[in-house]
């Protein structure tokens, strides 16, 4: 059967941009180029035709160009809405999915009815909106601050977990003011995080192996610039020490967190793991799939991959080959 020509999306990843604001862009390495050679060299190694996709000015007339079976490395809200708009089949969630899992509050609401474990939040924009946390807060500190719509740890660093109103109020108008975002804050809980991985769709779909994150003293959370070091393999364990019952309840939680976000083809679900059981802290459409380097491959996904020993070109070959289905277009 002959291979389908895949069309690989190259635009700057959101959270490269959300942190530039954050700290300035002096200080991001953007790692698009690397990621992008990395799903180009896989494909082809899995035996398909790949064009490159350019994002720009000239995006509908490269693509119109291409002529591509099915797009991958969709990477924003605005690329999924663009191919739907145009009816163009590509890999990955839809753009309902894509803005649900991306508000973290629209996801939290959702597990939230769907009875699934998640820690109580609130939404701040403005010190107005911090004030329910002065004299009378509706959960208790510590709280943990992020941009609602953060990606890749953009906008958490070691002034995100909070333990009193002031801290608050600094914390949450810092990162609205610098990236533009309004600010999820939740009950800062403790315990084992412990990300998983998924790939498939409706009853296929498939938990890869788990992977945690282990922190060095003195930190409490997993900053942007800590997730990229290259040299900080030992700071994720894949897969996880869990027992049977740990692992098979955990793996239950996250397809569930996956089905009723609605996620296609592959994601990634970010749990914590309590001395009062696992909770959800958020999912991840855009998940990083790049495998390479070997030893510490740049992504959660590629980790998990390797701890299958799965290649670049077979987790890719997976993935296309879901959402390939889902398309019938093999």
């Amino acid at each position: 059967m002959k291979k389908l020509k895949i069309g690989v999306l190259s635009k700057l990843r959101g959270n490269f941009q959300l942190q530039a604001k954050y700290i300035g862009t002096e200080n991001i390495k953007d790692e698009t180029p690397a990621e992008v050679r990395h799903h180009q060299e896989a494909l082809r190694e899995a035996g398909y035709e790949v064009a490159l996709i350019e994002w720009g000015p000239e995006f509908m007339k490269r693509l119109s160009e291409a002529k591509v079976d099915l797009i991958f490395n969709v990477s924003s809200l605005v690329e999924a809405a663009v191919l739907e708009e145009v009816e163009l089949p590509y890999v990955g969630s839809n753009s309902f999915t894509i803005a649900a899992a991306a508000d973290k509050s629209i996801a939290k609401k959702i597990w939230q009815h769907a009875g699934l474990p998640t820690s109580p939040f609130c939404v701040a924009s403005t010190e107005e909106d911090c004030l329910p946390f002065k004299d009378n807060p509706p959960f208790p500190a510590p709280w943990f601050i992020k941009p609602i719509a953060g990606r890749g740890s953009a906008g958490v660093d070691a002034d995100s977990v909070v333990s009193c109103y002031d801290e608050l109020v600094e914390g949450v108008m810092k990162r609205a003011r610098k990236i533009g975002q309004p600010v999820l804050i939740e009950r800062f809980l403790q315990g084992r995080e412990i990300t998983l991985g998924i790939i498939g769709n409706g009853g296929m779909a498939r938990v890869l192996p788990p992977l945690e994150i282990t922190y060095k003293i003195g930190d409490v959370t997993l900053s942007f610039e800590k997730k990229k070091l290259e040299d900080d393999a030992d700071l994720f364990t894949c897969p996880a020490n869990l027992t049977g019952q740990e692992l098979t309840s955990l793996r239950k939680l996250a397809l569930d967190a996956y089905y009723h976000l609605q996620f296609r083809d592959f994601g990634r679900i970010d749990t914590i793991v309590t001395k009062n059981g696992a909770f959800l802290l958020e999912g991840n459409t855009f998940a990083g799939l790049r495998c390479t380097p070997p030893e510490r491959p740049r992504s959660f996904i590629g980790f998990m991959a390797r701890a299958e020993e799965m290649s670049g070109a077979q987790l890719l070959d997976e993935i296309i080959t879901s959402a390939a289905k889902r398309y019938n277009l093999i």
